[in-house]
């Protein structure tokens, strides 16, 4: 009907300009609305404070008090419109707040739920023409996640509070955050535990900055690392004048095929924050105004793309650069959540040159989308295929190698940026004398394995499996706010109070701050969302296991009492000393260490007035 009114509901306020201009042009009178995000909260009420019915294992959401004004406005517009339209994002999130919505707009008998995985006319068009309704499934995950969520924070949360005494930052404990903290301090284990081993490697130096590599066994890779040091140099003082060819060896080598982008791997490539890569690819995807979005939907853990989207592409590639480019098989699953894509530009035709100049991205937002547009196409394209020559050297009955590579088709790296500098084959024969310049020894040894960058520890959460793609880079940022862990150049180091958290959590919670039970509860929430679980089924089994090991803790558990850092010595009140404290944004003060008998508090600048200690 012609004067018929919708409405229509979003996340986020950068959404409304595109969406409201694809419905019009196609003569739908509607409403564009956002909810800035979740709307409902679970209050600290009820039983122990967590905000549930353990009863009936029922989460006890109300309306964010911040939020109130944004209900009322919503509800308002619901009550006038003809029907309806939720279009949320297309996750668990998105349907949790669905849900809410559908409840507090009282509009469950003229409501619609539309999803699509990108902001294109032809997206939101063919989504508003095949509504749905709520996935109710989905939204018990999401219910039975929170309350997860909620008794095992808070419990352990309280129970490190308790006790570690005269900490700067309150310990906290979470499912998920708690594994991502044992995953960095196991690995500061095996560095501090790492014993190097020494080896030399004994190079010949030919023309042209060429090297050949010593080795004693056809078994040994490109390079032998010899541990003794007199071998080492008995090998060397063995080796006079030319190396002789004695052997050619030529194999051809496809390169890998390459998989779509899922979002830990674009927190991993991406060599930002992931807090940053996060705002990057939300805003990538969210758009530009009018324009709508440039990339799918980014907080996915999938690695295929639509049959529509692959059709368009392969004719783009055999266009640009020919149909012998065009990959016959691509590599790619689905996620947990299966209707999702892998990132991908909306566009092919819109290279992340054009975008840069159209939209005139930051420098992170260019990162991010040339990552994202470059692996699309070369997951479309066949990889290179390389002639792989190796040549075998002799000198005194010692044995030397090297490889030279040559394209016999050069696949994605056609790409532009993808060109690679590969030194040219010199083409010797057999019995060819090869001129060396010198023979060299080099000592070395063995590096420890490297810590975990966000990117990294991001991409091992998704690896084992303990939580959503879309919460692991918030994870990790807490990590960093509660000072659990600290950046060290680039790469994630526990500090001392992480390490004693940690310490505390696996000591006396074993059996639930490990990766493959955190790994177990995570596959519940999955049946629950993909195979109809009962809720009060895994939510009764977290509950027994959890609250056997908590009370178990909780008689056996010992006080840590840290050593305060005193900023001024004494208190101009009560004669304590004043140590360092954190309020609750994160920022640093003074405080009397006699709290709360005293409550003195003085600013960090203002500390210069007291004798500093």
């Amino acid at each position: 009907m012609k004067n018929e009114k919708t409405l229509v509901i979003v996340e986020s306020p950068n959404k409304i300009k595109a969406i409201k201009k694809y419905l019009e042009k196609n003569n739908i009178n509607c409403d564009v609305e956002a909810t800035k995000g979740h709307i409902a909260i679970l209050p600290s009420t009820g039983k122990d404070g967590l905000g549930i019915d353990i009863e009936n294992w029922i989460p006890l959401y109300k309306v964010d008090p911040e939020k109130r004004s944004v209900v009322a406005k919503l509800k308002k517009l619901a009550k006038l419109a003809n029907k309806v339209v939720i279009a949320t994002d297309h996750d668990r999130e998105g349907e949790a707040i669905a849900e809410n919505l559908i409840e507090y707009l009282d509009c469950k008998d003229k409501y619609s739920r539309i999803v699509f995985n990108e902001i294109t006319q032809e997206a939101i068009i063919n989504a508003y023409n095949n509504p749905g309704l709520l996935n109710e499934d989905l939204v018990n995950a999401q219910k039975a996640r929170r309350m997860l969520d909620r008794i095992l924070g808070y419990k352990l949360t309280n129970l490190m509070k308790k006790n570690i005494k005269n900490s700067v930052s309150k310990p906290s404990a979470g499912r998920v955050q708690s594994i991502a903290l044992k995953l960095v301090c196991d690995k500061e284990k095996e560095i501090e535990s790492f014993i190097p081993e020494q080896y030399y490697l004994i190079k010949a130096h030919l023309a042209n900055n060429i090297t050949a590599n010593y080795f004693s066994n056809e078994l040994i890779g490109d390079k032998e690392r010899v541990k003794d040091k007199k071998i080492a140099e008995n090998i060397l003082n063995s080796l006079k004048g030319d190396l002789k060819v004695v052997d050619i060896k030529t194999i051809t080598k496809n390169d890998p095929i390459i998989t779509p982008l899922k979002q830990a791997t674009l927190f991993k490539k991406c060599q930002l924050s992931s807090t940053t890569v996060q705002a990057c690819a939300q805003k990538l995807y969210e758009g530009f105004g009018e324009d709508g979005g440039i990339i799918s939907y980014p907080r996915t853990d999938s690695t295929r793309f639509s049959a529509s989207f692959i059709e368009k592409a392969k004719d783009f590639i055999a266009k640009t650069y020919g149909e012998e480019y065009v990959a016959k098989v691509i590599k790619g699953s689905s996620g947990d959540q299966d209707a999702h894509e892998a990132i991908r530009p909306t566009s092919l035709k819109l290279t992340p040159k054009k975008a840069k100049e159209k939209y005139n991205l930051t420098s992170a937002e260019y990162t991010v989308y040339k990552l994202i547009y470059n692996t699309t196409l070369k997951a479309l394209m066949l990889p290179p295929k390389r002639n792989i020559t190796t040549y075998i050297y002799n000198n005194n009955n010692n044995k030397f190698k090297n490889s030279f590579s040559s394209f016999e088709f050069e696949g994605y790296k056609i790409i532009n940026d993808e060109k690679e500098d590969i030194n040219l084959d010199p083409k010797y024969a057999i019995n060819d004398l090869v001129k060396v310049n010198k023979y060299t020894s080099d000592f070395h040894e063995t590096k420890p394995p490297a810590r975990y960058t966000e990117g990294s520890l991001i991409s091992m959460l998704d690896e084992i499996k303990v939580g959503r793609p879309s919460t692991f880079a918030t994870t990790v940022q807490i990590l960093k706010n509660r000072e659990y862990a600290i950046k060290d150049s680039s790469y994630l180091k526990p500090t001392t109070f992480g390490k004693i958290v940690n310490e505390q959590l696996i000591k006396f919670f074993p059996k639930i701050i490990n990766e493959k039970y955190t790994a177990f509860v995570e596959n519940e929430l999955d049946l629950i969302a993909n195979e109809g679980k009962k809720v009060s089924e895994v939510m009764n089994e977290f509950n027994n296991e959890f609250t056997s090991s908590l009370e178990e803790a909780t008689k056996i558990i010992e006080p840590v009492i840290l050593q305060q850092n005193i900023l001024a010595d004494p208190c101009p009140i009560c004669g304590a000393a004043v140590v360092e404290r954190k309020n609750k944004k994160g920022d640093k003060f003074g405080g009397c260490s006699s709290f709360p008998n005293c409550k003195f508090t003085i600013s960090i600048p203002k500390l210069k007035h007291i004798k500093v200690n």
